[in-house]
């Protein structure tokens, strides 16, 4: 990864966060169930931008954290989403404890995520088990 998310295109979207929100696609209900489970836990969702993955888990009965580096994309997400707590950070320093959520997720962000800090970041994040 060459460009830091917190820095030129990485902030890119922050003036069209409605626009964003409205206009990008949903995650099917099949797929999170498969990643997350039925039963209800705390997810953290790294680059979560408007809230639209955080949503839809909340939808399933788990509580969100959102993580989120731009500050455009984070109050949208506050505004449309206030029972999902959010956090300014990112995936490679994650603004949280170590072991204080029960699964980590992406969404449509992995790409600006430089892998290997991103990975020990999640790992420490998560309750071991």
């Amino acid at each position: 990864m060459t460009e830091h998310p917190t820095t030129g295109r990485g902030l890119s979207f922050g003036p069209a966060a409605a626009r964003y929100d409205d206009l990008r696609p949903g995650y099917p209900v099949d797929a999170l169930r498969w990643a997350v489970g039925d039963r209800p836990v705390r997810v953290l969702d790294l680059g979560a931008g408007t809230g639209i993955l955080g949503r839809a888990l909340r939808s399933l009965g788990h509580a969100v954290v959102a993580v989120e580096p731009d500050p455009r994309m984070r109050a949208h997400l506050l505004a449309t989403t206030p029972e999902v707590t959010a956090l300014a950070g990112r995936a490679e320093r994650i603004p949280l404890p170590g072991s204080t959520v029960d699964a980590v997720v992406a969404g449509q962000a992995y790409h600006w995520v430089d892998p290997e800090p991103a990975h020990a970041e999640g790992a420490r994040a998560v309750v071991p088990g």
